[in-house]
């Protein structure tokens, strides 16, 4: 694949997050000339994008201006100070703004939150629903890494237990076992600093499940993918230290989920958003670092 079509998708991909920052230094997906709704999920990847290519966020202050509104107005619905207790749902308000904070370096505000963050309870799901456990993994892996940031390992048996309750013989993750939710298992795993070197069967389950058409797909009987299932198939082996057999096709399948102005949608025919915009610029961010 050529290196200029690669530089010229990951320029088009830039100016398009740019365009999507608001006045007030958030981002948001969809925003328009005359619609303006940032919201911290998207900033969050915005910030991760941009850092991906080494890039600093436009307007580095107004972006934390407003990830310090969010966390008051946090603190406001939710009746909380970064001294009590917080509920899950608190929790789930608090991670993007927080952890965007400390990607940009403000260190101040992750330290101030660090002792309710050490009180946050964390609950495993005690049943697990077939159709959200891919989210369910990456708000595990969230809540890990908040957890380590302000110092407070979590219990790790418990966590692991769980995950490996999703595992099957073939080695795959999921109900049923699919390249997604393994990825986000072994992402989960790797945080814990569990030693995916032994997991033989799982690094079978993923080689099983990549195709010449489109690099990977997500069940071993189907052959439909998405970015989602291309970024889980490309991760996952490097976790695993797997050889990629069709990278290049894998590249180009992303490629063609580009839409006109930039941003990258999980399908060719799809809306593209800041998430899947971010997750295309790690896979193409890794042939530009392997041909350097």
């Amino acid at each position: 694949m050529k290196t200029q079509q690669i530089k010229s998708a990951i320029a088009s991909a830039v100016a398009y997050i740019h365009s999507k920052q608001c006045a007030n230094g958030g981002f948001c997906a969809y925003k328009m000339e005359y619609l303006e709704e940032p919201n911290p999920s998207d900033t969050f990847f915005a910030v991760a994008a941009l850092q991906t290519l080494g890039l600093e966020p436009p307007n580095r202050h107004q972006i934390c201006d407003y990830l310090h509104s969010v966390l008051n107005q946090v603190q406001k619905n939710f009746d909380i100070s970064p001294h009590g207790s917080i509920s899950q749902a608190a929790f789930n308000y608090l991670y993007f703004p927080l952890y965007t904070l400390y990607r940009l370096g403000v260190t101040d505000s992750v330290n101030e939150w660090q002792q309710a963050i050490a009180q946050f309870k964390m609950t495993l799901p005690k049943a697990t629903n077939p159709n959200t456990t891919d989210i369910t993994q990456q708000w595990l892996l969230r809540k890990i890494r908040t957890k380590k940031i302000c110092k407070d390992l979590p219990q790790k048996q418990p966590i692991l237990e769980f995950v490996f309750r999703l595992q099957h013989d073939s080695g795959g993750f999921g109900i049923p076992p699919n390249l997604i939710e393994t990825y986000w298992s072994l992402a989960v795993l790797r945080e814990l600093d569990y030693d995916l070197a032994q997991l033989h069967e799982t690094r079978n389950f993923i080689q099983q499940l990549q195709v010449q058409e489109t690099g990977f797909s997500n069940t071993i009987d189907s052959l439909s993918t998405n970015m989602d299932v291309v970024y889980a198939g490309i991760f996952a082996s490097m976790l695993l230290n797997l050889e990629i057999f069709y990278l290049e096709s894998a590249m180009q399948f992303v490629l063609m989920c580009q839409m006109a102005k930039g941003g990258f949608a999980r399908a060719p025919v799809a809306l593209p958003d800041i998430e899947t915009t971010y997750r295309a610029l790690k896979i193409l961010q890794l042939q530009e670092l392997a041909k350097a």
